[in-house]
């Protein structure tokens, strides 16, 4: 049941700010695309000046080159626990803008549906928690813990923002994150994780004509192909079907021979290469997973020496579960019911976020939860449902008064 003081700040949130922010901030195109000079920098500055417009303490840290993290603090009573809003400020590309039913970076609003790239992945996410911090500023009441607002770089390449605030020691004193990613609100409460790796089969290049002068890489790459498929089915037996996310997964993405030069017909590569990519559920490891991989090239390599093996893993990043009993999932749970008179969904992320890192390096519970269609996310026309965009706002105003507690109010 709401409060009447819950409801007093609930009343201060401006719907129609959330929707024109919402819009402001897609329509400032946040791809990264290097090669023209363009990236996060722009769609960071204006959610710098929200949080400093709202009076939060901000931050602002260059990662890269035109990649910035933007951080906002309101600080509530000293001691107290901190809990963290988190989203990103980049965009995968819009790819072919003709196909678009609306300009891309319009923002176009049709029915009760915003169009454009970034609106569900994860801007209005983004601008939900802004516009829930904005309320809760307004109505002048004081919190027991603070709020932190972190909108970060490269969440769709190797997440450098997120590595680069938990390196900067941002997440040492977070208590608890809610991951604003698009999920139709719903609890994720677990996530995979996942692991690419390269993996070279190194032979010996002759002509084609002659190939007992040389030794062909491929066969030795094609018997690894094998043990993964072998590995995959061993780990599915062991590890079996997650509640939210299914099983795991080692998938080849990428073949590669040669691995350099140009490929003949009459030329036999010396090299053979794959790229795998592999998702883990609870219970698995990285660690593990590689040791794998390794023992499969060392058993090859055992009945042919003349070829090498070479592993590089090239991003792992643990698969993430946190308890339906933690603090920050059970005030979530039961504002949801609150807010909207419904069960809450629980649910799990295929894919990995910036919780993932948050939670793997800095031990930091998450729970993501932000408004969405979960599978509309990277298509064209590309869109927000704008009853989720507000309901997600109030949720958040919710489980930030209730996560960190009200200790000072003026009603």
């Amino acid at each position: 049941m709401l409060t009447d003081l819950e409801n007093k700040v609930l009343s201060l949130i401006d719907e129609n700010q959330v929707i024109r922010w919402t819009q402001e901030l897609v329509r400032i195109p946040s791809v990264y695309r290097p090669e023209r000079g363009e990236a996060e920098e722009p769609a960071a500055r204006w959610v710098e000046s929200r949080l400093e417009e709202i009076g939060m303490d901000t931050a602002f840290e260059v990662v890269e080159p035109g990649r910035p993290n933007v951080i906002g603090l309101w600080r509530g009573a000293e001691g107290g626990k901190r809990l963290m809003f988190e989203g990103h400020t980049d965009v995968v590309t819009e790819g072919d803008a003709s196909q678009w039913t609306y300009p891309p970076f319009e923002a176009r609003i049709v029915g009760n549906k915003m169009y454009g790239r970034g609106a569900n992945d994860m801007k209005g996410g983004l601008v939900a928690a802004i516009c829930a911090v904005k309320a809760i500023v307004a109505s002048s009441v004081k919190l027991g813990g603070d709020i932190l607002i972190g909108a970060v770089c490269d969440e769709e390449g190797h997440m450098i923002g997120i590595k680069h605030f938990v390196e900067r020691g941002w997440a040492d004193d977070v208590d608890a994150a809610i991951i604003c990613e698009p999920e139709e609100n719903h609890l994720c409460i677990s996530q995979k994780g996942v692991m690419w790796a390269r993996v070279t089969a190194t032979g010996k290049m002759a002509h084609g004509a002659m190939p007992l002068t040389g030794v062909n890489a491929a066969y030795p790459l094609a018997e690894f192909l094998a043990a993964m498929r072998e590995l995959e089915a061993a780990q599915i037996a062991e590890h079996g079907q997650h509640e939210f996310l299914g099983q795991p997964s080692v998938t080849p993405t990428i073949l590669s021979s040669p691995v350099q030069g140009e490929a003949q017909n009459n030329v036999m590569p010396a090299q053979a290469e794959v790229v795998l990519d592999i998702r883990l559920i609870p219970g698995q490891s990285p660690e593990e997973i590689e040791s794998k991989i390794q023992a499969a090239c060392d058993a090859i390599r055992a009945q042919d020496e003349r070829v090498t093996f070479e592993v590089e893993v090239l991003e792992a990043r643990a698969p993430t579960a946190t308890d339906r009993n933690e603090p920050v999932v059970r005030v979530l749970d039961r504002a949801y019911r609150d807010l909207t008179g419904k069960e809450p969904i629980y649910g799990g992320v295929p894919g990995s976020t910036d919780g993932t890192i948050l939670n793997s390096r800095a031990g930091v519970p998450i729970v993501t939860c932000g408004p969405g269609d979960i599978y509309i996310p990277h298509h064209i026309d590309e869109w927000l449902g704008l009853d989720e965009l507000i309901e997600a706002t109030k949720l958040y105003v919710l489980a930030a008064m209730r996560f960190l507690g009200v200790v000072e109010q003026d009603l």
